[in-house]
């Protein structure tokens, strides 16, 4: 039976719970740090009903609070914690007590088992997204946060598996599959797999067979070890029970990814042919490969930012947060993430109007994308520049026909041809007396010259021309300050290498850090306003309260001492009396 707490139930000014527990001092500390927000802010808006359907609303034993069993998952996470250590919180950290509403001991006792589950729960159903996206959305419209401007790049992630050779990664398949093989097939184990196998790939004793290898041997093992994978899947290809066991599958994946049959042959295929998206450990089957990174996975983020301005008060206190996050395997390009961020952030309706990236999203068809989706994208052109020049043409910037050629001459005709190109012609009356001559862009024709172009090639042009300008470099500028946002997500959180396999466990944890850069964005924007105006009072009360209670405080001790007014004046603002 699922139990859960109630925050529509309306607590009386000055009788919250947290006050029977904790003194007003420690309460007005405990605000001022993450605490104070995790409770506040985070603790009220969690999907709970999302867990529903794992327990009974009627039947059954009593579960913990559903709720404190959901923060306490995040804030596991974002405190980068083991089970262990996130039990030990739960049960002697005040803040922890105080950010998740728990005074009760019974409350505050969890077992490693329930933080399992529960976390196992959070990685089904995109929940994960439902949290992230509600909190944040809840954060941007709480601080007024302006999304009109973003920027986005992507970080290398590891999970916990280690990283394998082709030697070790076809080994640790067999090994797995004959270990599945003899826990739930005794029988077939027994009569099947010769002790020469069991000797290479089970036994402990014997397993380093495969790593005393010269290098110079190394391609003849390897040879080996996939023709010995090859002998168990065709052996069991019978049998459709084990045909359905994951570590046969496996086996399948990992001899179509390194092998190719050639003329009947099996041979291995080149390191360079084997594709980025193959099996790179047997224990994290979801994990891919980048050619520049290595092996793992990528985190796609997004955040608002501030421009500086100068007609702004430098005191102004801003906020910026991570508006979008969402964990893509290592090998999918950067710029395949672009549109469905933009898509992501346009049903919460947070979607920027620009959006600042580096050159490896800023392809052609992301920015006429993105464009028709109402966002402008700024970042450089990829690529080398194009010998192709269109100084001083003109084009109609709708159809990006040519109006006219440096010269100040219309072409006679301009035709679009088949292959989606465009062909401009200039007379050779026109072109004759031209003093661009020697170094025009124009080919020589049959009835003059013409100028052969796509849409495209105009587009790159006038991106190239815009990125040398001094409004581009203003704006492009603020795209490095995400590199930060990086670096701290990367370091303060634990994000480099989570304690998880598999791609829904290592985005709960991915995305639930980026919540947290979240929460201590917001902790450090609430303490910085709030000392802000602390200080407008100071300064107020200095020099407008105390000076008129000081005069009044004065008149007061006249008349009581039976002085006169005026002598009272002549005594405090001599000079003007």
């Amino acid at each position: 039976m699922r139990t859960y707490k109630d925050f529509n139930i309306l607590h009386i000014p000055g009788m919250e719970p947290c006050k029977a527990y904790l003194s007003k001092e420690k309460i007005d500390l405990l605000n001022k740090t993450w605490a104070g927000t995790f409770r506040k802010h985070i603790l009220p808006n969690l999907p709970i009903e999302k867990l529903y359907s794992n327990y009974s609303k009627t039947m059954g034993r009593p579960t913990k609070d559903l709720t404190t069993a959901m923060g306490a998952a995040i804030l596991q996470q974002i405190f980068n914690l083991t089970d262990e250590e996130t039990r030990h919180q739960l049960a002697f950290n005040q803040q922890w007590h105080y950010a998740l509403e728990t005074y009760e001991q019974k409350e505050q006792l969890y077992s490693e088992k329930t933080l399992w589950t529960v976390r196992h729960q959070l990685t089904q159903e995109n929940i994960v997204q439902s949290i992230f996206n509600g909190i944040t959305d809840t954060f941007a419209d709480t601080f007024d946060v302006d999304t009109s401007r973003q920027r986005m790049d992507s970080v290398h992630v590891y999970s916990n598996m280690a990283k394998l050779g082709r030697v070790r990664l076809m080994v640790r398949t067999v090994t797995k599959f004959l270990k599945n093989l003899k826990r739930h097939y005794k029988n077939e184990y027994k009569r099947d797999i010769s002790e020469q196998l069991t000797d290479h790939y089970v036994d402990k004793k014997k397993s380093g067979y495969f790593g005393n290898v010269k290098p110079t041997g190394s391609q003849k093992r390897l040879f080996e070890i996939a023709t010995d994978m090859q002998c168990l899947i065709e052996q069991y290809s019978d049998n459709e029970e084990i045909i359905n066991m994951n570590s046969y599958s496996l086996m399948q994946r990992v001899i179509s990814e390194q092998c190719v049959i050639k003329e009947g042959k099996m041979e291995l295929k080149a390191p360079k042919e084997v594709a980025s998206d193959s099996l790179q450990n047997p224990s994290d089957i979801d994990a891919a490969y980048d050619g520049h990174k290595g092996q793992g996975y990528q985190v796609q983020l997004a955040e608002t930012y501030s421009i500086e301005d100068e007609d702004e008060e430098k005191s102004k206190e801003t906020l910026d947060l991570i508006m979008y996050a969402d964990l893509e395997p290592a090998n999918k390009p950067d710029a395949k993430a672009l549109l469905p961020a933009i898509d992501n952030m346009d049903e919460r309706d947070v979607k920027p109007d620009e959006i600042a990236l580096d050159t490896t999203y800023g392809g052609d068809d992301n920015v006429m994308a993105a464009e028709k989706k109402g966002v402008t994208v700024i970042s450089p052109v990829a690529g080398k520049k194009s010998k192709k020049d269109f100084t001083g043409f003109e084009f109609n910037e709708k159809t990006k026909e040519a109006t006219q050629c440096p010269h100040g001459k219309p072409p006679y005709s301009v035709k679009r041809n088949k292959t989606g190109t465009i062909t401009a012609k200039w007379s050779e009356k026109d072109c004759s007396t031209c003093p661009f001559n020697k170094n025009c862009q124009t080919k020589k024709g049959t009835r003059g010259r013409r100028l052969h172009y796509s849409e495209k090639d105009i587009r790159l042009w006038q991106r190239r021309q815009m990125q040398e300008s001094p409004e581009f470099i203003d704006k492009y500028r603020y795209r490095a300050g995400i590199e930060a946002t990086n670096s701290r997500y990367i370091h303060m959180t634990g994000a480099r290498r989570v304690r998880y396999r598999g791609q829904e466990n290592v985005e709960f944890a991915e995305i639930m850090k980026a919540l947290g850069i979240n929460m201590f964005r917001v902790t450090k924007y609430i303490n910085n306003s709030n000392k802000f105006l602390d200080f407008i009072v100071i300064m107020t009360y200095k020099s407008i309260i105390k000076p008129i209670f000081c005069i009044v405080k004065g008149i007061f001790n006249a008349f009581k001492e039976k002085h006169q007014i005026k002598s009272f004046f002549q005594k405090l603002l001599p000079i003007a009396v």
